[in-house]
């Protein structure tokens, strides 16, 4: 007897995944298929496409199955299917189709559309990642800052030094991503 989680991915095996990544794979540009319901239309093309490509692959296996039994088993199906799906996958990303992957790592990112494997879009994705890391550090210290020197004027001499080399501290560090920020971006040829 199967679990619910080997039917829920035999199911996604066999009627979304092959489908979708050819989706994929074929229109890498969000929004490419229709502007407004672009998620609806890959969906819906990516399940009717599994389907169509399930049944090849079945009538291919059926073709080079045993001749004494006539039915596929399983794990080539299984094999085949993923097979399919990586490839497209994999197709997909080199058109530029999975842009999140940036995410996982810069090296990862592809623009959509892209002909070659160029370093331009990870290479710009690393540096407007590096970019939005210095912003989001320096509206920290901004806001630290703000807190410190609050905190320092009191009457308190131990507390109002302790605050003092925070702010101090913390004024060093905005010094250092204000500086970062202002550096040029080197040329590329």
């Amino acid at each position: 007897m199967s679990n619910p989680i080997q039917i829920i991915l035999g199911l996604a095996v066999v009627f979304f995944l092959p489908g979708y990544t050819l989706v994929n794979l074929l229109f890498p540009r969000k929004g490419e298929l229709d502007p407004d319901l672009d998620v609806v239309y890959r969906i819906t093309l990516g399940m009717g496409s599994s389907v169509v490509l399930s049944m090849l692959v079945g009538f291919v296996l059926n073709a080079f199955s045993d001749e004494d039994t006539g039915l596929v088993s399983p794990g080539p199906l299984w094999a085949s299917l993923l097979s399919i799906t990586g490839l497209f996958f994999l197709g997909g990303w080199y058109r530029g189709a999975y842009p999140e992957l940036g995410l996982a790592h810069p090296s990862l990112y592809r623009p959509p559309g892209t002909k070659g494997f160029g370093r331009s879009g990870a290479a710009e994705f690393a540096r407007s990642r590096r970019l939005e890391r210095l912003v989001r550090e320096r509206e920290r210290l901004l806001v630290d800052l703000k807190t410190y020197s609050e905190r320092a004027d009191t009457p308190n001499p131990k507390r109002k030094a302790y605050y003092s080399k925070r702010t101090e501290s913390v004024r060093e560090q905005l010094a250092a991503v204000n500086e970062e920020l202002k550096k040029p971006e080197p040329r590329r040829k």
